[in-house]
């Protein structure tokens, strides 16, 4: 499979992707400079750390998330077994699946492969986890043994594990391939004790996310900044600084920037998102969550 096609899986629309600053040939993954413990993450705390790309576990006041897991070395097509043709990690993932156990809720927003790697979910398996995914997708998870598998479809909403997660309508598309029209892509919404966290997984700037959380008190946003240029890929996957407005027209108290510094999906230098999201939270920067994988957030107490 080329290059392009496999990028199609990953949410890249087709185009001139690969650039010269990195070569997946000849250069060796990063490793990751943290590493989160959640054994010691408190029940009594919300707890979240960053992965890589779009990857997130949270403790939820003890409810166990993993959102849209990609912790292999690679993403894309799986024609046998767990061996993927696709992009290579450009940084090491902050966990393994063995590291991370069994969770209480896997939260798949979408089934692009940076966002719903099947190595990484068989992995991940076991019969007392709760997967929430989007609408027409479930079915890539036929034989897997969960405890349940619930689609979404944008304003939606289902109570598990005592978290509530809401499906939010954004401005993106879900094909796994070409031909899956009917497959959608969510952002996330999850509530519990009068906490909200938006995950906003991958969407062009829209005002429908904010209309939608109309009245909700936005404690934290996970918003994606990379995978912009060129220009042409904006409608699907906003600009930093497009991410930096959508978090502030939500409201956000704390925002979390991700998709950016993992794979090389698109144009821009590999840097370049966080560069101009620190630029675009000038004067804020108290706001800013996470900036490095592997980085951790403890909600202050009240």
């Amino acid at each position: 499979m080329g290059v392009l096609a496999t990028l199609f899986l990953a949410g890249a629309p087709v185009g001139k992707l690969i650039g010269k600053e990195y070569d997946e040939v000849t250069e060796s993954i990063s490793l990751v400079k943290h590493r989160p413990e959640p054994i010691k993450w408190s029940d009594r705390d919300i707890t979240v750390a960053w992965l890589g790309h779009a990857s997130f576990l949270i403790n939820f006041y003890g409810t166990k998330i993993l959102i849209d897991p990609a912790l292999e070395t690679r993403i894309g097509l799986t024609p046998v077994g767990n061996f993927t043709v696709g992009p290579k990690r450009y940084v090491g993932a902050a966990l393994s699946a063995e590291d991370i156990g069994p969770v209480d809720l896997l939260l798949l927003s979408h089934a692009h492969t940076d966002h719903f790697d099947l190595p990484t979910i068989n992995k991940i398996e076991s019969s007392n986890t709760y997967i929430v995914t989007a609408t027409n997708t479930a079915s890539l998870l036929e034989g897997t043994n969960f405890a349940s598998i619930k689609e979404l479809h944008w304003r939606e909403s289902a109570d598990i594990s005592g978290v509530t997660i809401k499906a939010i309508e954004g401005q993106h598309w879900g094909a796994r391939l070409p031909w899956q029209k009917g497959m959608d892509a969510n952002s996330l919404l999850l509530s519990k004790n009068g906490v909200n966290i938006f995950f906003g997984a991958d969407t062009g700037y829209t005002t429908k996310i904010s209309e939608q959380l109309r009245n909700v008190d936005i404690d934290l946003a996970i918003m994606g900044i990379a995978a912009y240029s060129p220009k042409s890929f904006e409608n699907k996957h906003a600009t930093p600084e497009q991410a930096w407005q959508m978090a502030e027209e939500m409201k956000a108290k704390w925002i979390a920037p991700m998709h950016w510094g993992t794979f090389k999906l698109s144009q821009e230098p590999m840097d370049e998102p966080i560069t101009r999201f620190r630029s675009a939270s000038a004067g804020q920067a108290e706001k800013v969550a996470i900036q490095e994988v592997g980085g951790t957030w403890v909600r202050p107490r009240t």
